[in-house]
């Protein structure tokens, strides 16, 4: 395609998002005329049509689902093929948030791979890390800027100036994080700090400021796994899961991790420990482990991912309460058949939770288990599953028959 067709097909998409109900104005008349009821929505329609087909017939593509009316982010984002060196594997993927079919991909540099990835409030906008294959003791961790366009495609992906200097992530153990603000002006990100024996795990939490490049970072004296950052409306507090390495053999029969608990850093507050960050939510007999949380924007609630005992130590999504830590509800649990499934023992708890701006919208992924149940979006409480399983071999596959199974590392929108 030349550029001049590749202008055109732009400029067609950017207008047909003018194109709205609300701005499609009825006929001025000379003279005061009675109008049907159904003239405005009908013209209105009419527009819409017209402006999708001609996206069609302009990019070739149709639009996402959720740009129809669906609700909700229209693109899920992921990182996928951490560590695995041949070019091409580790890669970025915009995907349709209700189909998952694929939009648009990128791959990772020679030599490096991609590992997190964190949405703006915008759904257009995603910051992603890329880090080394090869694993020192200390590397220049990258983070770039990449925007999406209203059809999926990648249209920009630009580094930041900013070089975080941190030990890169060893496969075995997978969180960690970054989280945009939600003005859009900082990021926060958890990696191992430079120096860390092989044999021991320390986390630090970092804050860089996009406009200034000036950097802070807050580290735990205790050996600990941090993962599921997120920011509260005030883009001064980071909430964050906590739990502490086993340093048990990573074969399936022993646990990685152990004793989460969810806490809040004020990144404003003086000192540089994360011990000194409050604890919101502690394991305990009813929740009997902690995998992910995310906090409200209000921060009056959390939404935490664990393990569930009076629904048979199923993976819950409870929502408590900052103040209290009373359990307002459990919007949902895996199940299978009907009944309670209880997590695969020994699972690593990779658990990713993604709340939209709105907060009507979650994205949940369980990557300890393969069934339908671990992988979907949560809209006003009600689940619907991304993933098919595959009755034959029992390997997770996406919705679109003809696609490569779905491995993600990481996951926004």
């Amino acid at each position: 395609m030349t550029r001049t067709e590749d202008r055109l097909r732009q400029a067609f998409t950017d207008g047909a998002r003018t194109v709205r109900p609300e701005t499609v104005r009825p006929l001025s008349l000379p003279k005061p005329r009675r109008r049907s009821s159904w003239a405005v929505p009908a013209m209105s329609a009419v527009a819409v049509a017209l402006s999708v087909a001609l996206i069609v017939m302009i990019t070739g593509r149709q639009q996402p689902h959720v740009a129809a009316g669906e609700g909700g982010p229209a693109f899920i984002v992921a990182t996928t093929g951490f560590g695995q060196s041949p070019k091409g594997m580790s890669r970025i993927e915009v995907r349709d948030s209700t189909t998952m079919k694929v939009y648009d991909t990128k791959a990772a540099s020679r030599g490096s791979t991609f590992q997190y990835v964190t949405a703006a409030q915008d759904n257009r906008t995603y910051f992603v890390m890329e880090v080394p294959l090869r694993q020192t003791a200390c590397n220049a961790l990258r983070i770039y800027r990449m925007h999406v366009a209203d059809t999926g495609r990648i249209t920009s992906f630009d580094a930041l100036g900013t070089l975080i200097q941190g030990g890169t992530m060893r496969p075995e153990v997978m969180p960690g994080g970054l989280a945009v603000s939600p003005d859009g002006r900082k990021i926060a990100y958890a990696v191992i700090p430079c120096g860390t024996p092989a044999d021991r795990l320390f986390y630090k939490i970092g804050v860089v400021d996009l406009r200034t490049g000036a950097q802070r970072e807050w580290t735990d004296p205790q050996e600990s796994v941090i993962s599921s950052l997120s920011w509260t409306a005030d883009d001064r507090k980071v909430a964050f899961v906590r739990r502490e390495p086993t340093h048990e053999p990573d074969d399936g029969d022993h646990m990685l991790t152990k004793n989460g608990a969810v806490m809040l850093l004020d990144t404003d507050s003086n000192g540089s420990s994360l011990l000194s960050s409050r604890t919101l939510v502690r394991r305990s007999a009813r929740l009997t482990n902690i995998w992910a949380a995310t906090i409200s924007r209000d921060g009056n609630t959390i939404s935490v991912v664990g393990e569930y005992a009076p629904l048979n130590g199923a993976i819950t999504l409870c929502e408590i309460a900052v103040a209290d830590g009373r359990l307002l509800r459990t919007p949902y649990h895996e199940t299978f058949d009907g009944q309670d499934m209880p997590p695969v023992p020994n699972s690593p708890g990779l658990v990713t939770l993604r709340i939209d701006p709105s907060g009507r919208h979650v994205l949940f992924y369980d990557s300890g288990e393969s069934d339908p149940a671990a992988f979907g979006r949560i809209d006003d409480g009600r689940f619907r599953t991304l993933q098919e399983i595959n009755g034959d071999n029992g390997v997770s596959e996406p919705i679109e028959a003809d696609a490569d199974a779905f491995d993600p590392n990481d996951l926004a929108w």
